[in-house]
Formats: structure tokens, C-alpha cells, sequence
């Protein structure tokens, strides 16, 4: 009788627990979630099915107000020796070019360089004239052999701006193949 009654006194407290749990309203996080990938889709074809504004003589207006087209190149896919900097005047007006700013990254790390001229002589700042090209090339030696921690570096991007504070920016390139690249 005492071992029954020792039972009896151990599971009341499991049938107390025993109840029912309250879940949360409805389903307030998936329709959350929901909303929020909706917007996106909904502005993807909401752009699509608009029609393209066209000036009077029948091109299409070009969203796109970028007046330099800034392009890096390299001399090979991987380890290059030389970068190639090519700057695109394409508006219709002259524009001064400040002196553009290497940056080598890593992963969270990122070293610029001030790029100012060529063989000791300073080009910077630049009067670039409507419909020229400038361009500079850049032997990365130079810099490699300034910090040798510079060659575990993957990617390079240029970064340009004009005398009047806006700024411009290349595509990053890969300089060596890592886990990331």
C-alpha cells in the first residue's frame, strides 16, 4: 500500500503538467514572411508589364545616368601582373577626375592605395573630355613588393571621384582563386 501511494504522489505532478499548450495566433510569422517576399516579386513584374518611357524621337530614355564607365582589366584570368584601368567620358560634358583609390580586399580586410600618376609624375587630378578615354595601367608588383601580405589579398576594384564629390566605382576582379572566389 505505502509503494502504491508513493506512485500515486509521484504522478500528480504529471498530471498537473499534462495540459494543453496555447499556440500563437494564426499563422503570423508565415504571412510575415509571406508579405516580405512578396514585394519583391510584385515589383519585378509590376516593371515588367509597364511600358518603357520613350523620348520624341522613338529611343528609349536610358534610366541609367552614369557618365563614366569605369572598366578594371587584368593581363591574365588569375595571378595578373598588370591591371588596366580604362575611364569613359560618356556624358556631354568635361569632367575632372581626382586621383582613383586601389582597393585590394580579403575577406574582411581591405587595403586602398592612392593611385597618383605614372613614373613619378602626378596626372592627378584629370580633365577628362566629353567622349574621351583615359587609361592607366597599373603593374601591381609595385605594390606586392611594398607588403607581401598584398598577394593573399583575391579581389581589386577602382574607385574614382570627380572634383565636384561624386563618385565612381569599377566592378571587382578576382586576382587569385580562393574558397570565396
Amino acid at each position: 500500500m505505502k509503494k502504491l501511494l508513493f506512485i500515486w504522489l509521484l504522478l500528480i505532478p504529471a498530471g498537473v503538467f499534462a495540459q494543453n499548450e496555447v499556440h500563437p495566433e494564426g499563422y503570423k510569422l508565415l504571412w510575415f514572411f509571406l508579405i516580405l517576399v512578396a514585394i519583391p516579386i510584385l515589383y519585378y513584374f509590376i516593371r515588367k508589364l509597364l511600358p518603357k518611357s520613350v523620348n520624341t524621337k522613338g529611343k528609349p530614355v536610358s534610366v541609367s545616368r552614369r557618365q563614366l564607365k569605369i572598366d578594371l582589366l587584368k593581363d591574365r584570368k588569375y595571378c595578373p601582373n598588370v591591371l588596366t584601368l580604362r575611364v569613359e567620358n560618356k556624358s556631354k560634358k568635361d569632367i575632372d577626375l581626382e586621383a582613383p583609390v586601389l582597393s585590394f580586399r580579403k575577406l574582411w580586410s581591405k587595403r586602398n592605395f592612392k593611385l597618383k600618376g605614372i613614373n613619378r609624375y602626378e596626372i592627378y587630378p584629370l580633365f577628362l573630355e566629353a567622349g574621351k578615354t583615359h587609361e592607366l595601367r597599373i603593374d601591381l608588383s609595385v605594390f606586392f613588393n611594398h607588403d607581401r601580405k598584398l598577394k593573399r589579398f583575391f579581389r581589386a576594384k577602382i574607385r574614382l571621384q570627380d572634383t565636384k564629390g561624386k563618385s565612381y566605382s569599377s566592378s571587382s576582379i578576382i586576382l587569385r582563386r580562393s574558397l570565396f572566389s
